[in-house]
């Protein structure tokens, strides 16, 4: 086993990867389109853990969870885990200890990754909950983490991650897995059309504009204009996500008034909060005890007032000692690291 400290946790989902060290002082997190791009993983990695060697040393040991098996660039859920899983290797090359997270809490090295495949697929949900439960021993919990993509719901009891859904289906099935996050949820599948100016409006089915473009409206999620990872591969702006809107009603955005665009945003957005609003209340409804708080992890920690009003709401930042602010939206990644640490330790 190796010396405990130095652990290095990486997320590799299927639209980013992101990294942490089990402090919270080394955070990263860049875009990675794993449907596209799959091919460069290992390279993308390597480049990652130069970025980080450079400043920081060697890990001694990396904690991987994983996401990105899902992508459609992958026959199973299967090929994929073993895709990634060598993807890790061939890029760690150099760093002693590797280890895989499986939903339930172990660990495994990748050598074992395609035998035991369906407890690494999506595991970082698993990992998230898993460091609130050590961080929260006692009560009855859920953590919400609304990311870009989907957002998990997880049940947690005295320090436990209370559920008996582990895999993709029965989580979607128990509202604790909901596909729909606050970035890249495309909006033409939320709603079927808009009130404009009362005047009821069908949308285009196509992938005019996403859910990131509701929150560049509302003011809820800041400008990246460098960054075009959008539905239409312009800047991640207000003035560009007029124009995504506008195309969402087949409309010349030089045609529809700011007033016209913040009515779709703000529609939108309510659909969203509903759609949340009711997986929590699904999850909250099997649950036997009161909820003594909500956990907010993710890019979308902006929405849980709305959708879990009246219920005490902790930050993850607040959990960890060192007051990390920028916790949240690499959560799993940071969660993973900690559990490896604390796996090391115990088994030095």
């Amino acid at each position: 086993m190796s010396k405990v400290g130095n652990i290095l946790g990486l997320d590799i989902g299927g639209a980013n990867i992101k990294l942490s060290t089990s402090d919270g002082q080394y955070v990263r997190t860049i875009v990675f389109s794993m449907w596209s791009q799959y091919s460069e993983l290992a390279n993308t990695i390597s480049k990652l853990l130069g970025e980080y060697q450079n400043s920081h040393g060697t890990p001694q040991a990396l904690a991987i969870t994983m996401t990105g098996e899902l992508a459609d660039c992958f026959q199973s859920k299967c090929d994929g885990v073993v895709h990634i899983s060598n993807a890790v290797l061939e890029a760690a090359q150099g760093i002693d200890e590797i280890w895989f997270y499986k939903t339930g809490g172990d660990w495994c090295t990748a050598r074992d990754a395609e035998s035991q495949w369906p407890t690494l697929a999506a595991s970082n949900w698993h990992a998230m909950a898993q460091y609130c439960g050590q961080a929260i021993p006692k009560g009855t919990h859920i953590v919400v983490d609304i990311g870009t993509t989907t957002t998990d719901i997880i049940p947690l009891s005295n320090g436990k991650v209370a559920t008996e859904a582990t895999d993709d289906i029965s989580r979607l099935q128990q509202g604790q897995l909901v596909y729909c996050g606050v970035e890249r949820t495309s909006l033409s599948s939320l709603v079927s059309d808009l009130l404009i100016d009362g005047i009821v409006t069908p949308v285009a089915r196509e992938l005019f504009a996403t859910t990131l473009d509701t929150f560049l409206l509302t003011g809820e999620i800041p400008e990246r204009p460098s960054d075009r990872n959008t539905a239409d591969g312009h800047s991640v702006s207000k003035e560009a996500a007029h124009r995504r809107m506008a195309r969402l009603i087949c409309q010349c955005p030089e045609l529809l008034s700011e007033s016209q665009t913040q009515q779709m945003a703000q529609q939108t957005r309510n659909v969203v909060v509903q759609l949340l609003s009711s997986a929590l209340r699904q999850v909250t409804s099997e649950m036997t005890l009161p909820v003594d708080s909500i956990i907010a992890v993710g890019q979308g920690t902006f929405l849980l007032s709305d959708i879990a009003s009246g219920i005490t709401i902790r930050q993850l930042h607040n959990l960890h000692p060192e007051g990390c602010d920028n916790l949240a939206r690499i959560g799993p990644a940071f969660a993973v690291a900690v559990l490896l640490e604390r796996h090391l330790r115990m088994n030095k």
